[in-house]
């Protein structure tokens, strides 16, 4: 009998701060490396993603800050801190 290996979706969600304040970013490109799937922040930094596996990973871009990719793991919050 062969084994199916079924992949999990889950939603994470996070908030985008400043490094230099601490305050919520609105606006941030989130998206699921290698795909179409993300979303952007909203009105405080705060964003929900659909993922599928620990080996997901995020990737964060927003004009005027550094690029920013964070692996998912086994995380169902993550805060992610720009620069500039």
């Amino acid at each position: 009998m062969p084994l199916l290996a079924i992949s999990q979706e889950r939603t994470v969600t996070g908030t985008v701060i400043s490094a230099n304040d601490n305050s919520g970013l609105p606006g941030v490109n989130v998206l699921l490396k290698g795909t179409a799937t993300g979303t952007i922040t909203d009105i405080d930094g705060k964003f929900k993603v659909a993922v599928s596996g620990n080996d997901a990973v995020l990737v964060f871009t927003f004009v005027g800050f550094k690029n920013t990719e964070v692996l998912v793991g086994n995380q169902s919050e993550i805060t992610v801190r720009l620069e500039e």
